[in-house]
Order: structure tokens, then C-alpha cells, then sequence
């Protein structure tokens, strides 16, 4: 699995936590991955990473927790996401066919119905694909009726409109293909430069995805990602049996309410929100469309929507926090203040002040 990216479209978010584990649900995005890939038969995972690995390693240890055999292959140097590959396909002597999965994929991708599909097509690379409305910022396939992928060109321009089959992220590799499609270079694009050379030799198949799936690119993406799997495995409301909420709150399905969660009188909650654990919402907050991070207080009166707030936030009473807006960790929000659509805060920052540029980003 490739782990190892700065993720700089996510920041502030990701300036204090890799993006792995961002929680969906309350839950890491790679909890998620990785419980889909041991559902799947999966026994042993390569987690290759860079940035913050040291939580990624203090969180997952050898996997046992999860059930399956969890080994680290941490970059000196960016690679790339395709350096790492023939490094550990080296290293492990892998001689048969392996996954390999992006880190900030959001799905309920069918592991093992791909590796089926990979072996019974014969060819030397499976790519997973799924359709999107706008296919700009991702690599597209062509396929014809066998599944073999024709073309692939990644990020398009509107005149390179082929196809809406986009890359999903996940990939299956025969060690042949390491060997003799590989660029003996470092770094290496698996969408530039090795899946193009597949393709032209005609032994690269798709395998059509029709599930689940988000790339969690910038902040909107992740939390479009928190709502629909809060659409998708909840069952409209979940509010774990440790949540302490006032009879006089207003619940408004679809909501996430995570362990220990304080939710006081007057409040109206949802729809599509998650409150991560050990929350605490005062009374007569009104939130909506937006994730709420753990260990986060508001002291009420305050209002809030389609926005992220990052752990250990406190905003005092009677802030107004627009749609947009993404806070960092640790951040201060003092009582009374604005927050206008768009502003992105740093963590540690201490806002006393309102805000009224749209966009503004606090450093």
C-alpha cells in the first residue's frame, strides 16, 4: 500500500496527522483499506511510506489487531508512486501477483473479485476503474469489449475527453511486469510513465468498479467521503451507546455521534454530520453538513456548516463558522467571532477576531 505523500491539497488537516488517518466515521481512512484487503484474504501488507510514518507505524504495529502481517518500507527520498514497487518487489522476492493500493482511496473496491478478474484475463497489469462526472483530474481508460485497455491518458484537457472510466487506484501487477516496464530511475509515475507502456504493448486489462469511491484529494473530497459512507454504513443514525445527549437536542438524520460525545440542550444536529469522540457541543449549537473532529469543544450558541474542524479545537460562544472552512488541530476560536466561506486555519493558531475575506488562509 502507498502511504507516503505530503498530501498538501489537504492542509491543514494534514499538517498534523498523515493522510491515512484522517477518520472516516471516527474510523482512519487506512483502518478502512486495510480491513476491506484481510476481508478480501489478504495475509501480508508492505505499507510503503514517508511522511509522519512513525504515527502510521505507532498505530498499526505488526497488524496484529487487524489479522494480518503488517511490514514497513520507509523512503529516504520521494520515488514516486511507482519507485517504491521494484524496490519491494525486490526485497520480498514477491513472485507472483500482488496488489498494490493507494493509501487515500475511500471504496469498498472487492479486493478479491479483481485478482479473479486479473488472473482469468492472463494479463500483466489489472487496473481498477470507475466513471466520474469530470474525469480532469485523474488518468482515463478506453476499453474494449475484452476489458484490455486500449488508451489511458492521465489528466486530460477538455479535448482529451475519451472516456469518464477514470483510475480508481488500485492495481495488480505480475512481477514480469516490474521487470520489463519499470523506468530504471527513481521517481517513478505509475500513470505517466509505466501503465502507459502496458497499455501499448496490450497486456494492461480494467476492471470496472461500480461501488463506493473517493479520492480524497482536497477537504471537500473528504468530506463528501465522510457523508456517504454515513449514507452508506450507518443505517441514517448512529450514536454510540457512551454519547451523553440532552433530551432537548434535536437529532436531524443522517448524524455520527462518536464515543463519549456531550451533546447539550438545545442543539440541533444534522443532517450529514459526524461528531467525532469525546466531543463536546454546548448548548444551542446548530450544526450541518460537516465533520467534527474528536476531542473538539464549542461552548454554544454557535453555528456551523459544510465545514471540518481538526482535534482539539475550542470555539467559544457565539461563533459562526461558514461553509468551507477548514480548521486545523489545536486551534482557538474566541467568543463572538465570524468566520467567512472558505478560510482554512492553521493549527495552533488562536483566531480573536472575526474573519471576513472569503478564502482567507491564517497562517
Amino acid at each position: 500500500m502507498l502511504g507516503g505523500g505530503f498530501a498538501t491539497r489537504l492542509r491543514p488537516l494534514t499538517l498534523t496527522k498523515p493522510k491515512p488517518l484522517l477518520p472516516i466515521l471516527d474510523l482512519p481512512l487506512m483502518d478502512w483499506i486495510l480491513r476491506n484487503l484481510a476481508k478480501a484474504g489478504v495475509k501480508e501488507i508492505i505499507l510503503s511510506l514517508r511522511y509522519l510514518a512513525d504515527m502510521i507505524k505507532a498505530r498499526y504495529e505488526e497488524g496484529e489487531r487487524l489479522g494480518v502481517k503488517i511490514h514497513y518500507a520507509e523512503e529516504i527520498k520521494p520515488l514516486g508512486d511507482g519507485g517504491p514497487i521494484p524496490l519491494i518487489q525486490k526485497e520480498y522476492g514477491i513472485d507472483g501477483p500482488f496488489l498494490t493500493v493507494y493509501g487515500d482511496i475511500f471504496s469498498n473496491i472487492n479486493f478479491k473479485e479483481i485478482i479473479t478478474f486479473h488472473k482469468k484475463k492472463g494479463g500483466l497489469l489489472t487496473l481498477a476503474l470507475t466513471k466520474v462526472e469530470n474525469p480532469s483530474r485523474y488518468g482515463v481508460a478506453v476499453l474494449n469489449s475484452d476489458s484490455q485497455i486500449l488508451k489511458f491518458i492521465e489528466k486530460p484537457g477538455r479535448d482529451q475527453f475519451i472516456s469518464n472510466l477514470i483510475n480508481a487506484g488500485v492495481y495488480v501487477f505480475e512481477p514480469e511486469a516490474v521487470r520489463k516496464f519499470f523506468p530504471n530511475k527513481t521517481p517513478i509515475s505509475l500513470s505517466r510513465e509505466v501503465v502507459p507502456k502496458l497499455v501499448k504493448e496490450g497486456v494492461a486489462y480494467g476492471y470496472v468498479h461500480r461501488g463506493i469511491w473517493h479520492d480524497i484529494g482536497v477537504p471537500r473530497d473528504y468530506l463528501i467521503a465522510n457523508i456517504d459512507a454515513l449514507n452508506n454504513f450507518t443505517s441514517g443514525t448512529e450514536i454510540k451507546a457512551s454519547a451523553k445527549i440532552s433530551e432537548r437536542t434535536e437529532i436531524i438524520p443522517p448524524v455520527y455521534i462518536g464515543e463519549n460525545v456531550v451533546i447539550e440542550e438545545g442543539s440541533v444536529i444534522g443532517p450529514d454530520v459526524i461528531i467525532g469522540r469525546g466531543s463536546v457541543i454546548g448548548p444551542d449549537t446548530r450544526i450541518l453538513s460537516s465533520v467534527i473532529m474528536s476531542n473538539v469543544v464549542t461552548e454554544g450558541a454557535s453555528f456551523i456548516s459544510g465545514s471540518i474542524i481538526g482535534d482539539k479545537t475550542y470555539l467559544g460562544r457565539w461563533v459562526w463558522v461558514s461553509d468551507g472552512n477548514v480548521l486545523g488541530d489545536d486551534v482557538v476560536v474566541k467568543d463572538g467571532v465570524y468566520l467567512a466561506r472558505g478560510v482554512k486555519i492553521l493549527p495552533y493558531k488562536e483566531i480573536t477576531s472575526s474573519i471576513y475575506e472569503e478564502g482567507k488562509v491564517v497562517l
